[in-house]
């Protein structure tokens, strides 16, 4: 699952080659089921669409695979990170200085309401192959404003900044779907200079590391979704 085609557009190619199309965005390879699933931009198409595509069908697990924005300077360009929790930024209530107080912080809900853990969405399951993980931070825009980019780095302390993974993981652990998501860095969360940032080299490593993963667990749900 990815938000945009353009983000898996080598690993739909790769399909396309490898193995044999059986529907619109359904592929057989070996004897493993492969479904597309593209959630569009954000948390609310992202919702929606995943819960559409649960009322046809009930995946073994599913991958979240995109790419992202680095709020943490030591996160390097192109690397393809497992995102292990997901906070929602910006969610809660706004004070006079234009940041905001998370819902837990407020008492709206306690922190270990299901499905959260200690506020935050957390991934039971890691990788067959051996990746770096960092946090995400989903997010209403692709920021741009120093001083709110500032705030956000030192409260809420996402290192990865995107705009659909709580969404995701948050109906995946509600429904007790296996999951796993990765982010590849295609740019620095800054003041916005699309100039420096990298997206197809981004797209490319995600490929190469989905490939890697599906491979190394014989293209098998049971050896891919690894509970922690």
């Amino acid at each position: 699952m990815a938000s945009t085609q353009m983000e898996l557009a080598p690993f739909i190619q790769f399909l396309q080659r490898e193995a044999e199309q059986v529907g619109e965005i359904h592929f057989q390879i070996g004897e493993c089921e492969v479904d597309l699933l593209f959630s569009g931009i954000g948390i609310l198409e992202t919702t929606f669409n995943l819960l559409q595509y649960l009322q046809k069908a009930r995946p073994d697990g599913w991958i979240q695979a995109g790419i992202g924005g680095a709020f943490d300077p030591l996160l390097s360009f192109g690397t393809v990170y497992q995102i292990h929790s997901e906070v929602l930024a910006g969610f809660g209530a706004g004070q006079p200085d234009g940041t905001t107080v998370d819902p837990f912080s407020m008492g709206w809900k306690q922190p270990n309401d299901q499905p959260y853990l200690d506020g935050k969405l957390i991934c039971p399951y890691r990788s067959p192959i051996n990746l770096p993980s960092a946090s995400g931070m989903t997010t209403f825009q692709s920021h741009g404003h120093p001083a709110l980019i500032e705030w956000l780095r030192k409260s809420v302390h996402g290192q990865i900044e995107n705009m659909e993974g709580a969404a995701f993981f948050y109906v995946s652990l509600m429904q007790e779907i296996p999951f796993l998501s990765m982010r590849a860095i295609s740019n620095r969360v800054e003041t916005r200079d699309t100039t420096a940032w990298d997206i197809p080299g981004a797209i490319q490593q995600l490929h190469l590391v989905l490939l890697q993963m599906l491979h190394a667990a014989q293209w098998q749900p049971m050896k891919l979704f690894q509970r922690l």
